[in-house]
């Protein structure tokens, strides 16, 4: 199960706090010593700055894996659109998918889509099974669209330091 916070407060940051969270979002696995080489800090000053994004909820460690890497991995991307909408039922359909470890990303849309749901099987039949169990079964899922990743052109998790405002 994944561990999310909510910020408390989010920090003000400085020039070096971008420059240091874009250097750790390419390679987080470099040294403090690289890391505050790169910024013009000490050590100890990137551990505290590295603490402090992790303590607001703005970074969290983790291990990403490469999907090219592995064989065998089916993927798709599940477009999907509810029968009827409240916000208990947006709460429950987006509970459940956040619990399921094939559920690798999902995302709630505008328009003609309600979600979009990026899923990883070991096979089409086990994608099969995973629709039918995530998607068929439930009486308030209208309609869903399933469309096989062929090919990654771009995959990533960085965000532009500069968004964050």
């Amino acid at each position: 199960m994944q561990k999310y916070c909510m910020p408390l407060l989010r920090p003000a940051l400085d020039d070096i706090d971008r420059r240091l969270l874009d250097l750790l979002q390419i390679d987080a696995d470099q040294t403090l010593r690289e890391l505050g080489d790169q910024v013009g800090l000490t050590p100890s000053a990137v551990q505290r700055r590295i603490k402090r994004f992790k303590k607001a909820g703005l970074m969290r460690t983790v291990a990403v894996l490469d999907a090219q890497q592995t064989t065998g991995l089916t993927q798709a991307l599940v477009m999907l659109t509810l029968a009827e909408e409240s916000p208990t039922l947006h709460r429950r359909l987006a509970n459940r998918l956040r619990k399921d470890p094939a559920v690798q990303q999902c995302y709630t849309l505008s328009g003609r889509w309600d979600y979009a749901v990026l899923v990883s099987a070991a096979s089409v039949r086990e994608l099969r099974d995973l629709s039918n169990r995530l998607f068929k079964s439930d009486d308030n899922i209208r309609r869903y669209d399933t469309m096989f990743v062929l090919d990654t052109v771009k995959a990533g998790t960085v965000i532009p330091v500069d968004l964050l405002g």
